[in-house]
């Protein structure tokens, strides 16, 4: 399906919802450039080292697009729980009679979610005119959605097997909803793991604290009042946030192998 050539962080700013924006891509580029400038004179300003400056100028100038990733994951999740919605009022209308089209369109005029009745409505409002796969295509352009890709290809089998698929429709429902149930399971027993994880950083700032004050604030004096010291600084804090990171990677990595397993 779709699959073009279009720039790697364009597609990102049209699932983020500013795909409209003639130059978005040189205007976000802009706002990272700009951004980490200012960060980075800031700290050069605090901290009068030009290796700090230049390492915050390179680390914080992808902060805005960890936040551009951020807003897509909310823009996915929203969409992924009113999809789960639709999937299980189409197929319970079509148990009882209801056409596909028919029980799409009532169950997509009754969603809660805005950004997810804008999606469909290219379906429901388009599908007569350029088709179902020409839709789709459009769909995939606005949401970074595996489930949403999944759905279309139950619906793709189900029109080849015959027409009436609520039965596909019905297993794909509960493969999400136990998906759904798995994740918020990780969740909950990553939030402890964090928990911990912060605790640590606490315990190991309390006995900094406590061991600048029994050697007479040396430690503030070397960390903080030499050129050395506050290099060194800034690659421990580096360090702690690279380990929080990639915490966090593995906890997207073990959701993504459930995922796969279950699919």
């Amino acid at each position: 399906m779709y699959d073009d050539n279009t720039n790697f962080l364009k597609k990102k700013l049209q699932y983020a919802g500013f795909g409209g924006a003639e130059y978005g891509v040189p205007i976000f580029i802009g706002i990272c450039i700009a951004f980490s400038a200012l960060v980075s004179f800031f700290v050069f300003f605090i901290a009068s080292s030009k290796v700090i400056g230049i390492g915050v100028f390179c680390i914080f100038i992808f902060i805005p697009y960890l936040f551009l990733v951020k807003l897509i994951k909310l823009r996915e999740e929203d969409f992924n729980v009113s999809l789960k919605e639709i999937i299980d009022k189409v197929t319970s209308m079509m148990r009882s009679g209801v056409g596909f089209e028919q029980a799409l369109k009532k169950a997509v005029s009754t969603s809660k979610s805005t950004f997810t009745r804008s999606v469909f409505n290219i379906y429901v409002n388009e599908k007569s005119v350029i088709g179902e796969d020409k839709c789709f295509e459009k769909m995939f352009k606005l949401v970074d959605s595996k489930e949403l890709r999944i759905f279309y290809l139950t619906i793709s089998i189900g029109r080849k097997s015959g027409g009436k698929f609520s039965n596909t429709l019905d297993k794909l429902r509960k493969t999400l909803q136990d998906q759904g149930e798995i994740k918020q399971e990780i969740t909950s027993s990553t939030r402890e793991i964090k928990v911990g994880t912060y605790m640590i950083i606490a315990l190991i700032f309390f006995t900094y604290m406590m061991m600048n004050s029994a050697l007479d604030n040396s430690l503030n004096a070397h960390f903080f009042g030499s050129d050395l010291g506050k290099i060194q600084m800034f690659f421990i804090v580096l360090w702690v946030a690279f380990g929080l990171f990639i915490n966090s990677l593995l906890t997207k990595v073990k959701w993504w192998i459930i995922c796969i397993c279950l699919y």
